[in-house]
């Protein structure tokens, strides 16, 4: 192919640079002669770093300004990590965008931070566990009612080092994250497993999105697409839609795929991040996968979340 330059759009933090960086590899080999020209764009985001994101918009903010230069052409595609882009209430109307390609999952777990335990099982009464996310919040509490947890801000270095100076006795990060930015260290972190930690929809998982009328971007684009993924991040946010779940709503849920099986798991707290938290499981044939996310919703529903998340 003759040569063609893309302009990516990613946010300046470091976990962004750092997997920008790699989106940038996978397009420019699975695509002879393609160039990828990467352009950092503030986000809003990025720039509130002293109160919860929920208190402004959600994780939208992450998303809002990369979306806004999408639509007035100052990028071709812009690079997201999925769990940050709104299944419900966007910032941003995003009728003319698209979902160009899924690449491939990273671990889709959850990581204690803790220079102290490895288990927030062996943290003492009282322990300070620092986590951004209401979802992680509501699952803590429900297991380990004696921890306090507190809300942090910050990139996943700066979380890191919160921890390590001792203003929080844990932080829970995402595994993604920590692996994607080289910060994972075996001595003070250790991976959470998914039965005491269900992630948050399209952890793991990176969106690359373009314009809806830019077929040659998606053509290219979806070299690096990985189907598996992209249909399970499609079930996770279907079970987001059908709550009609926000940057409130405290929902864990991950579908995976095994022998042929779509298989999902939820798990939804009270508004505000408390317990208890409800959790169901469905799954349902590849050829159907929704169906397996309309039927976890089902269960949910019947297991009264709807009053849960008012």
């Amino acid at each position: 192919m003759s040569e063609r330059i893309l302009r990516m759009g990613a946010r300046g933090s470091m976990l962004s640079r750092m997997q920008s960086a790699t989106v940038v590899q996978m397009l420019e080999t699975a695509n002879p002669g393609l160039k990828v020209e990467t352009v950092i764009v503030k986000t809003t985001g990025d720039q509130v770093t002293d109160k919860p994101l929920y208190e402004f918009g959600g994780k939208g903010l992450f998303t809002k300004e990369l979306e806004q230069a999408l639509i007035r052409g100052e990028i071709d595609f812009a690079v997201h990590s999925f769990k940050d882009v709104p299944t419900t209430q966007p910032l941003v109307d995003t009728s003319g965008l698209c979902f160009g390609a899924v690449p491939a999952r990273e671990d889709v777990r959850d990581v204690l931070v803790c220079a102290k335990a490895k288990s927030l099982a062996e943290l003492p009464a009282g322990a300070k566990v620092g986590t951004g996310s209401l979802r992680r919040q509501c699952q803590i509490l429900a297991a380990h009612p004696e921890l306090k947890v507190e809300m942090i801000r910050g990139n996943v270095d700066t979380r890191v080092k919160k921890m390590k100076s001792g203003e929080y006795d844990a932080v829970i990060l995402a595994f993604a994250g920590l692996k994607r930015s080289g910060l994972f260290e075996d001595a003070c972190m250790t991976v959470i497993e998914i039965d005491e930690m269900l992630p948050s929809a399209g952890q793991g998982a990176l969106c690359l999105q373009c314009r809806l009328d830019d077929q040659s971007t998606i053509d290219l684009l979806q070299a690096v697409n990985d189907p598996a993924t992209s249909a399970c991040v499609e079930a996770e946010r279907e079970v987001i839609a059908l709550l009609n779940g926000d940057c409130h709503s405290p929902i864990a849920v991950l579908a995976t795929i095994e022998e042929g099986l779509m298989i999902v798991k939820a798990g939804v707290g009270r508004k505000g991040g408390l317990p208890p938290v409800i959790r169901v499981m469905a799954s349902a044939p590849l050829e159907e996968a929704l169906s397996a996310a309309q039927s976890v919703h089902q269960q949910l529903i019947m297991a009264g979340v709807e009053r849960m998340l008012m």
